[in-house]
């Protein structure tokens, strides 16, 4: 949890440095002072103001895409590419099938003779 980006620990270490420099009788009442203040700030107009705006500026990208419906046409995008490629998959492996067949029908129908395959011409 996090306010004003501060973390717990960074909290409470201020709350303990403030409690040695300003002493226990002055920590106690800043921190009423201090509490005060917040619930002013968080209670006034201005603060829902700023916080319904940064409510709006962090909703705005999904709101685009809802209107959009975007996200709709995202998926069925991803869909139809997934079975493009299943298709592509199988004919490559159709492909290579047919490749091996030929070539081990070729390879079996016409018998190597010893004489030509030497280089040399001997």
């Amino acid at each position: 949890m996090q306010i004003f980006n501060v973390g717990i620990g960074e909290l409470l270490f201020i709350l303990a440095l403030a409690l040695i420099v300003l002493g226990p009788e002055k920590a106690v009442a800043t921190a009423r002072k201090i509490g005060v203040w917040l619930r002013n700030l968080i209670t006034s107009p201005l603060w829902r103001e700023a916080m319904s705006a940064s409510n709006e500026v962090h909703d705005l990208p999904q709101h685009i895409l809802d209107d959009a419906e975007l996200q709709s046409l995202v998926a069925e995008l991803d869909l139809s590419a997934q079975e493009i490629k299943n298709v592509l998959n199988r004919a490559h492996l159709e492909t290579q099938a047919e490749l091996s067949s030929l070539n081990d029908a070729f390879n079996s129908g016409f018998p190597v003779d010893p004489e030509f395959d030497d280089p040399s011409g001997r």
